[in-house]
């Protein structure tokens, strides 16, 4: 009896596996998902990871001597170089975010720079600094060894935790709410629900504004208890105004919820909306600038980068977390950004509530 239970246990675990391939294969938008995203996500990763590093802009103040280190660093072609007048100069154009360090040539001294917001960029300016001395040193053959000082405009006492915890930050917050808003508008379609709002004075408008207003208030409790996990949990500084960078994670939910509105239009059960995920989320921890500056990213590729709002995101709460700066001094790009894709998603998912139900 026992040798017999076999054969039927496994015809009958065949027809269950049979029952659900038959089910995938009338769901041409899952086969789609299963095959075509895999092969995005792998060109992403590939082309982000195996890009060399471009268009790093540092400034140069000659003060005379070190011909030679001059001329290597001109030769790195990861540097943009900036020649620049005076060391003054130097640091209010790294404050100003407009070029990631710079190094003045003395006679005998050389000071670098740096704004260690960027671990990898500043590491990568002392490491050219540190061979063009050496080559320097070797072709002197016996002269005196010039004193490199290293002076951090920003950032001197920052670890790795420090340079991402903002970025991730703002990756927890838009990830949970396109997933819960994507979820929550798609349980509407497939129960009826929004039908039955339709019929209602409400305009599609009001409907997207409600959903975006009422899904705020958790997105707030959301953003508030994610900001002090890192402020206060992994030591994460916050050297700008607690409420700008909460407004900045709050203008990213905003648009999070809108995108997870729109993208809902496009999926008929919770399991496709989950699908989503590796198309809509993963490009912006790849491409966005988190774990790895936006000039290690192929130029071709690059634009992706721009047209993603956790690269504003991560910019800005880094300027505010680590650098003090103001809302006013990230209004552009990282705040316009930021609304422009509020704007233009929130329009979007009107749009196609509006199509959807007629």
């Amino acid at each position: 009896m026992r040798r017999m239970a076999f054969p039927v246990a496994f015809r009958r675990i065949g027809v269950v596996g049979l029952r659900v391939v038959r089910q995938l294969k009338r769901d041409r938008r899952t086969i789609g998902l299963i095959t075509f995203a895999p092969i995005v996500l792998m060109t992403l990763f590939g082309y982000a990871l195996s890009g060399d590093m471009r268009g790093v802009a540092i400034g140069v103040v000659d003060g005379g001597g070190h011909s030679a280190l001059k001329s290597y660093l001109e030769g790195v072609k990861d540097f943009d170089i900036l020649y620049l007048g005076s060391e003054s100069d130097a640091e209010r154009l790294i404050s100003d975010g407009r070029i990631y360090g710079a190094v003045v040539l003395e006679p005998k001294e050389v000071r670098v720079l740096l704004d260690a917001a960027s671990l990898q960029i500043s590491n990568a300016i002392q490491a050219a600094v540190a061979a063009g001395s050496q080559k320097e040193i070797a072709s002197a053959r016996g002269g005196s060894e010039s004193i490199v000082a290293i002076r951090y405009i920003f950032g001197y006492d920052l670890e790795m935790m420090d340079t991402v915890g903002p970025a991730i930050l703002g990756l927890v917050i838009f990830f949970f709410t396109f997933i819960n808003a994507a979820i929550s508008f798609t349980r509407e379609r497939s129960q009826g629900t929004l039908e039955k709002f339709m019929v209602s004075p409400l305009s599609q408008v009001e409907m997207i504004s409600g959903y975006v207003l009422g899904f705020s208030v958790f997105t707030l409790l959301q953003s508030a208890t994610t900001l002090l996990v890192v402020v206060f949990g992994f030591g994460v500084p916050m050297r700008g105004n607690p409420l700008t960078a909460l407004a900045v994670v709050l203008l990213l939910g905003a648009g999070s919820l809108v995108l997870g509105s729109f993208f809902s239009n496009f999926a008929r059960s919770e399991f496709q909306v989950v699908q989503f995920i590796p198309l809509v989320i993963t490009p912006q921890i790849v491409l966005c600038g988190v774990w790895w500056p936006l000039q290690s990213i192929p130029e071709f590729i690059r634009p992706i980068s721009y047209l993603l709002p956790l690269t504003y995101a991560g910019d800005a709460l880094r300027a505010v977390m680590l650098k003090g700066a103001s809302i006013t001094e990230i209004l552009y790009p990282d705040i316009l950004a930021l609304t422009i894709f509020f704007l233009v998603f929130f329009v979007a998912a009107t749009l196609m509530l509006k199509r959807e139900v007629d």
